[in-house]
């Protein structure tokens, strides 16, 4: 993922505006975090100030926050969170004070849930992007992919490395829980004395984070026992698991049930430790995979990734709700059942 630049006091070119929004909310609260102690870095002596929908006095510490008068004004930051949640006395004051913002004053605008498009402040904001006063980023869960392009990222700002398959196993046993794979990456290069993360240094020192449910749909899918594979995603939905996330998951688990496989076509008596070590895999997972391993032959996990594929496309393109998709999809497998 490319870094982005914060706007300074000096520039007229980079707007001052920025509106945040989408399910990757992990993902933003860490580019947030990275914003703020920038900021700091080139303003040292600014204010960063954080409000919130529902907070008492809203209003008048708005108009506060956004007011830069006096001789001794100061370089501000201000964060503000859903505040297009209601169309009411805050809302209409943001959508006039954002097209008369003083100079100094740098915005992010952050909605938790997706904004409506009528809401008036979007429609402001929206003309604003249009008009290159503003800026506005989704964040969304990224792709299996795009997850391990963003860790061997992050590792090289730490002034570490770590290779494609260390970044694909530490993306297996965290998922899209950026809070955590900054933390994880952060310890691991500490660890490393800032030079490559190694295998066993993430085998060693991150826990498995990825829930027994997850193991427990692919296990219940191989055993054909569709009725409990149903459940199991219904506890992920329980749980608030992002659904991009738990394909992202069933993917990366089906891609190491598929190396298995075709280790253990050679290797036919490996056991869970030797499969770990050669494969470069969290032992855990190598000794959950082999369990799986009778339940899956090459044809049908190819026949299970293209479902999971047309899955993740039907998720971006159609109107259904995500338990309902999931469901449909279960129902698809135990349609063709007899798929070896």
């Amino acid at each position: 993922m490319p870094t982005k630049k914060l706007p300074t006091s000096k520039t007229t070119k980079a707007p001052a505006i920025h509106f945040w929004f989408g399910d990757n909310q992990s993902l933003l609260q860490v580019e947030l975090k990275r914003w703020q102690e920038e900021f700091k870095k080139r303003h040292p002596e600014s204010l960063v100030e954080t409000l919130e929908r529902g907070q008492e006095n809203l209003l008048p510490s708005l108009q506060t926050a956004l007011a830069n008068t006096g001789l001794f004004s100061q370089t501000k930051l201000v964060i503000l969170f859903n505040m297009a949640k209601n169309q009411d006395d805050v809302a209409e004051y943001l959508e006039t004070a954002l097209v008369k913002l003083p100079a100094g004053i740098f915005v992010v605008i952050i909605e938790q849930t997706k904004p409506k498009a009528t809401n008036q402040l979007i429609k402001k904001l929206k003309k604003l992007t249009a008009e290159d006063a503003a800026m506005t980023k989704e964040f969304n869960w990224l792709a299996p992919k795009e997850l391990e392009q963003w860790i061997i990222a992050k590792a090289k700002v730490t002034g570490s490395k770590i290779s494609s398959t260390n970044a694909n196993m530490l993306a297996g046993l965290v998922g899209n829980n950026f809070l955590q794979l900054e933390q994880e990456i952060n310890k691991l290069a500490a660890n490393a004395n800032y030079k490559e993360i190694s295998y066993d240094a993430i085998s060693t020192l991150v826990p498995q984070t990825i829930t027994d449910d997850v193991f427990a749909v692919i296990d219940a899918i191989g055993r054909r026992d569709f009725k409990q594979a149903i459940k199991k995603l219904e506890d992920q939905f329980v749980s608030d698991v992002s659904p991009q996330n738990l394909i992202g998951t069933l993917a990366w688990h089906l891609r190491t049930l598929w190396q298995v496989r075709q280790y253990l076509d050679t290797h036919n008596r490996a056991t869970s430790r030797q499969i770990a070590d050669d494969l470069k895999i969290h032992p855990y997972v190598a000794s959950k995979t082999l369990a799986q391993i009778p339940y899956y032959s090459e044809n049908r996990l190819q026949h299970l990734y293209q479902e999971l594929s047309d899955l993740d496309n039907k998720l971006k393109s159609t109107k259904l709700s995500a338990p309902a998709l999931f469901s449909l999809f279960i129902s698809r497998l135990a349609s063709n059942s007899l798929v070896k």
